[in-house]
């Protein structure tokens, strides 16, 4: 008997990376456990060598040994190019790689080493064309191309999970509110008369998230130990070894989550020779995280705004991601429209992104045991040493937008042969031939495509269908620059809006005065488009919503930025009013060398 195919849908995250799969005989959906003790595995990667990557607890247990090898959080460098790490430069699609072989290694095993037919990903809505490239990329390297793999973006998913049971009519309006362990996505949705939804408004921020909060308890026991155990406040600042300190975030972690069902829970504080047991109420807690939440509001609030949605019109607000279970949260939301959360909020994404899959695209048929590998795909078009993602991408089907046929292509290569290299390590996975030898196959998975048309919100603008290098359209974007950055730029059509609007992905020539004090092996990349109306909008949302601290202006107030440093993540957005000009990116250093830039190149 020829044998079933089956789906398998991985939610790539910030923090942590969820899954879920289809019965191979009655396609009944359901959460893949990813650990011997849950359904989430670490987005964390460690490099020991390009040829073996380690990820999950494998990979935080590495950590502490050598921590230049350590990426916590591989998705939030998916737009910097290439990567340093343990003295090795890495195609970003690489730590991915490895966290999807260790999805897909638990998921043949439970599929009596039968591999999926199809494959879908999930990302957030504003991720532009490249940046889901990586994404592909990472998937291509396990064999997963053409119309075997499918990408869907969260909000969409969690929409299509959440209303799988609801009254759901065409027109209605939804929101999600996706509150992570790393990141806070908020999409504004309509049904459409197909079963589907488009986006109709969408904001997000980086770097707001569960880890957020964490820190904010963990500022909150250094006070405590202050006042009560100086000599053991000294010792973790001071000489408590990594394990020490790994020991004190874990008990955080769970005393915070502990919070959303009890009124209070105990942090513990250990040292040689000392035990420090900490209480933390609930109220204490909400007055801690207060700020962040009310962050988390006013950017809901904004979304709706942008979506011109008052919470009347709101059929519902669906809540998912792990920080969403917050008491807190729910209350202050709750004047913004009907709360709805339904299941376990850290999986529903994964289950979503199957249900919106298996709506409307056809059956693949069941892979090959053992099928014939891929024939390399040229590479990218971008000039120099060091390409980023390729600039033509396979298609990014999102079923409730319906797309033509996907053409075939190559056959999957991933089978008993190709996971012999792929060893489990606990809840980790050591990733040898199976991801490729790191160097020089950064475009093995690019093929041709169309680029489907999607709704975009405001963060972001995304493809229609056929990547078109139309060069009026992209030079008027490039001579929206100030003429300094565009000189030192290269640049290239990334993508178009659903209204054909270009954007442009572009690399500074690291001889540039304007690379002053930024890496000269690791160029800097920003995005650039311009949208007079979401220029508009997007400096006027920073003005009413944003932080001060965060913002600096022009003279008569026209054209802003905005930079902020997220655990060493620095991410600097510019809009003026004036040009319509918009540029993003997150690969400065520092603050002070993201002020300096937007100073030399003239943007303010």
């Amino acid at each position: 008997m020829a044998p079933q195919s089956w789906s398998l849908a991985v939610d790539f995250g910030t923090s942590n990376t969820a899954a879920a799969h289809t019965d191979a005989i009655g396609g009944t959906i359901s959460t893949l456990p990813l650990s011997h003790h849950g359904n989430l595995l670490p987005s964390a990667v460690f490099v020991e060598s390009p040829d073996t990557i380690v990820v999950g607890e494998v990979a935080l247990n590495r950590a502490e040994a050598n921590p230049a090898g350590f990426l916590p959080s591989p998705k939030r460098v998916i737009g910097h190019g290439m990567l340093s790490l343990n003295g090795y430069d890495l195609d970003p699609a690489l730590p991915i790689a490895a966290i999807l072989s260790a999805v897909l290694a638990r998921a043949v095993a439970a599929h009596d080493g039968q591999p999926p037919a199809r494959l879908v990903l999930t990302h957030p809505e504003g991720w532009s064309p490249q940046e889901i490239q990586v994404l592909l990329s990472a998937a291509g390297r396990l064999g997963f191309t053409g119309d075997r793999v499918t990408t869907v973006s969260e909000p969409r998913a969690a929409a299509h999970f959440y209303t799988r049971s609801d009254t759901i009519t065409a027109g209605d309006t939804i929101a999600v509110f996706d509150f992570g362990g790393g990141t806070l996505d908020i999409a504004v949705l309509t049904a459409t008369d197909t079963g589907g939804f488009t986006v109709i408004a969408a904001r997000g921020d980086n770097g707001l998230g569960g880890k957020n909060l964490d820190a904010i308890i963990r500022r909150w026991v250094d006070q405590e130990l202050r006042e009560s155990n100086p000599e053991l406040l000294n010792y973790l600042r001071r000489q408590a070894p990594v394990n020490v300190l790994r020991a004190l975030e874990d008990s955080i972690r769970r005393a915070k989550e502990l919070l959303s069902e009890a009124p209070s829970a105990t942090i513990t504080v250990t040292a040689p020779g000392q035990q420090e047991t900490l209480s933390l109420t609930r109220d204490e807690f909400d007055d801690l995280i207060a700020p962040e939440i009310d962050r988390a509001v006013s950017l809901t609030q904004a979304t709706l705004a942008d979506a011109g949605v008052t919470g009347g019109d709101l059929k519902a607000l669906y809540l998912t991601g792990g920080s969403s279970r917050i008491p807190l949260v729910h209350q202050r939301l709750a004047a913004l429209g009907p709360i709805a959360t339904l299941d376990d909020p850290k999986t529903v994404v994964a289950r979503g992104a199957l249900i919106a899959t298996q709506a409307l695209a056809p059956a693949p048929t069941a892979p090959p045991a053992t099928p014939p590998p891929a024939a390399p795909v040229p590479a990218s078009s971008w000039s120099g040493s060091q390409q980023p993602a390729p600039q033509r991408f396979p298609a990014d089907v999102h079923v409730d937008q319906p797309t033509p046929a996907a053409k075939s292509r190559k056959p999957l290569l991933i089978g008993a042969a190709a996971l012999a290299a792929v060893v489990v390590i606990g809840g980790g996975i050591v990733a040898a031939q199976a991801l490729g030898n790191g160097e020089g196959d950064a475009n093995a998975s690019s093929s041709s495509g169309s680029l489907p048309s999607t709704a975009s919100g405001s963060t972001s603008s995304t493809p229609s269908t056929g990547v078109r290098a139309d060069p009026a359209t992209r030079e008027s974007v490039v001579a929206a620059l100030p003429p300094s950055l565009e000189r030192a730029s290269d640049c290239l059509v990334s993508g178009f809006s659903a209204n054909g609007e270009a954007a442009v992905t572009c690399r500074l020539d690291t001889n540039s005065p304007l690379a002053q004090g930024l890496d000269p092996l690791a160029p800097l990349t920003y995005t650039a488009r311009v949208n007079k109306s979401e220029a508009k909008k997007t400096v006027l949302g920073w003005r009413e919503y944003d932080k001060p601290e965060l913002l600096s202006e022009n003279t008569n107030r026209t054209a802003a930025t905005r930079i902020e440093d997220k655990n060493g993540l620095v991410n600097t957005q510019f809009a003026s009013m004036d040009s319509g000009l918009i540029i993003t990116s997150v690969g400065f250093p520092d603050t002070a060398t993201a002020k300096s830039f937007i100073q030399r190149t003239g943007l303010l």
